[in-house]
């Protein structure tokens, strides 16, 4: 019973985040804006490659999978996103954490449910719309729809939201020791970006890498999700 109403507490933090976002809706948008463009460049880039290639498919995928996977990819990262470490940095830079560390609430936990409401507005407002689109017209390209690799896929995307969420914390962390975050919050956006697949597909790298990058915890966050969704991620 008490763990019940520990998390019933702790579901407030949750609430308030959501409507806060809310109440910042331009900040969002903007935000948004400045990922679909490079959602766009992405986009054609693959499309020039393909129209370059010799082949119609590239190490497994057609055009119109590489499409698909880059949509899919790209509200992938959106849900999954947990930009903890700079929370964090915040407020040990303005002092705000000697308060919060102090308070009768454990602040790991807080930073959790924190992160819960923005996926909950991210879900509402980006994923759903975005998912739905996606689904139709991965239908419409290759006339499958299964609801099993759908399900797999949701369960996936938790999992890597709960590792994306650590790795932030973890890096959020160093805030402690180093004033400046940005610099390093840069660092681990562009590792995360690379070594999940957001960018480029795992499969597209050299065999050896590829074992390094399937060991490591990255590939859970938006590749794994990607390929179940696409029906390519069999071995699981």
């Amino acid at each position: 019973m008490k763990s019940f109403f520990d998390i019933k507490s702790y579901l407030t933090f949750t609430k308030n985040t959501f409507q806060k976002n809310l109440s910042y809706r331009a900040n969002a948008i903007l935000f948004f804006l400045g990922d679909l463009m490079l959602l766009f460049v992405t986009f054609y880039l693959w499309k020039a490659i393909y129209r370059s290639s010799n082949s119609m498919i590239i190490k497994g995928f057609n055009l119109n999978e590489m499409i698909v996977y880059v949509l899919i990819s790209f509200i992938t990262s959106v849900i999954v996103n947990a930009d903890i470490a700079y929370i964090i940095s915040r407020e040990v830079r303005e002092g705000s954490i000697a308060i919060n560390l102090i308070r009768p609430i454990n602040y790991q936990k807080r930073m959790f449910f924190e992160s819960l409401g923005n996926l909950a507005y991210n879900f509402i407002v980006v994923f759903f719309i975005g998912f739905v689109v996606v689904t139709i017209l991965k239908v419409n390209y290759s006339g499958e729809f299964s609801i099993d690799n759908i399900i797999l896929y949701f369960i996936s995307i938790f999992a890597g939201f709960l590792i994306n969420f650590y790795y932030s914390y973890i890096f959020g962390l160093l805030s402690f020791k180093i004033t400046n975050m940005w610099g390093l919050t840069q660092i681990m956006n562009a590792i995360s970006q690379l070594l999940s697949g957001a960018l480029i597909p795992i499969v597209f790298f050299p065999s050896w890498m590829q074992e390094i990058f399937n060991f490591l915890p990255f590939s859970s966050m938006i590749y794994t999700p990607s390929m179940i969704y696409l029906g390519k991620l069999t071995n699981i």
